[in-house]
């Protein structure tokens, strides 16, 4: 009886001190930061793409200044021929 009653003891003190349910506010905290976490996420996704462009764009205008290069001294080559005749 007295085991019976210890048990039983022991099981109402658990169930006490057993985990609780979170505060109204803890949860809306915790859907702000979630919310806050999704729209950062989107941001970088968005930065990420914008940089891919960005170097995409990068790389053409660096073709195209070694092409305007080469003609550059292409036509220098022309003109010192020219004139040295």
């Amino acid at each position: 009886m007295k085991k019976i009653l210890a048990v039983l003891l022991l099981a109402i003190v658990l169930i006490g001190c057993g985990p609780k349910m979170a505060k109204q506010e803890t949860m809306d905290a915790l859907a702000e930061a979630r919310a806050a976490l999704e729209a950062a996420q989107a941001r970088i996704a968005e930065l990420e793409d914008t940089l891919a462009e960005l170097q995409a764009q990068e790389a053409a205008l660096t073709d195209e200044i070694a092409g305007l290069e080469q003609e550059i001294a292409d036509l220098e080559m022309k003109i010192d021929t020219r004139c040295n005749k």
